[in-house]
């Protein structure tokens, strides 16, 4: 079995004639014949009903055929990365990021960059509000999220990036600052939260971390990103939480908070893109190197 029998045998269902099967692989019938014909004796099935009429898929023919599509598609993938490794490995790749391990893009980009120069790398700051990769056509090659907001689909494949507890973010000159810390004597306070649209795990372990200190928090107010919530609590509007990488250097870790939250990538397994393939090793390997 060769991909030209595949590709006779395609291109004849799909016309359902011998004669436009062999004008649209631009070669002579009797090619397009033999093809079929070795490529049944090698299955020891008959792939299609023949008359003097017309041509129609025999029920092994049928069942075939979607296979026959995926071996072309990675053939064909197989073949552009060689030719893109070839030409000195050109072309762009575009991670969504909603939210990552701390350090672990920048480690893993920058090495990646080093390697093939001629790719350009483009970080997309997008919500972490649902995964983006099972739409149709998402523009993304990959997208890095929540591991709890990774949806189930046979056509995705994700890899776990690491894990990282929960930090306070106190405003200057509260009372609480430089000690340990202490939800239960936050009951009072005014809270700031990332909306939960924009990141819902992380909205909902908030709530649920100062309700198991037997208090709801006053939410005055929720900046749409965690630069914006760290600004308002630098601005004294209120306290906030967030995880520890992105609470930064003014963040206090909460106790018993550690793996509250886990970090996923996701991707299409048909991954078209080259670049997607050449990057998912230096992926796979930042992921066990712990991020």
């Amino acid at each position: 079995m060769d991909l030209n029998q595949l590709e006779s045998f395609q291109a004849v269902a799909k016309t359902l004639s011998f004669t436009g099967a062999a004008r649209r692989l631009g070669v002579p019938q009797s090619t397009v014949s033999r093809h079929i014909s070795d490529l049944e004796q090698q299955l020891g099935a008959k792939l299609f009903y023949r008359t003097k009429r017309d041509v129609q898929l025999t029920e092994e023919g049928r069942a075939f055929l979607p296979y026959t599509g995926e071996i072309l598609a990675a053939a064909e993938q197989g073949a552009a990365a060689v030719a893109q490794l070839r030409s000195g490995a050109r072309g762009r790749l575009v991670l969504a990021v909603s939210a990552a391990p701390a350090g672990l893009l920048e480690r893993c980009v920058g090495k990646f960059s080093k390697a093939y120069p001629d790719i350009v790398v483009e970080l997309l700051p997008v919500s972490c509000g649902r995964c983006l990769m099972d739409e149709d056509q998402a523009p993304y090659d990959m997208q890095f999220l929540p591991r709890e907001l990774l949806p189930e689909g046979e056509e995705l494949e994700s890899l776990l990036l690491g894990e990282e507890g929960l930090s306070l973010l106190l405003p200057p000159g509260h009372p609480m600052a430089g000690k340990p810390v202490e939800l239960g004597a936050l009951s009072r306070d005014k809270f700031l939260l990332v909306p939960e649209g924009e990141n819902p795990i992380l909205y909902m372990q908030a709530l649920d971390l100062c309700r198991a200190h037997r208090f709801t928090p006053q939410v005055v107010s929720q900046p749409p990103t965690a630069e914006a919530l760290r600004l308002s609590v630098a601005a004294g509007l209120g306290v906030g939480i967030l995880p520890t990488s992105q609470a930064g250097a003014a963040g206090v870790p909460i106790p018993d908070t550690e793996g509250f939250t886990v970090y996923a990538a996701v991707w299409k397994k048909s991954l078209l893109n080259p670049a997607a393939r050449l990057f998912l090793p230096f992926l796979r390997e930042a992921a066990e190197a712990g991020g």
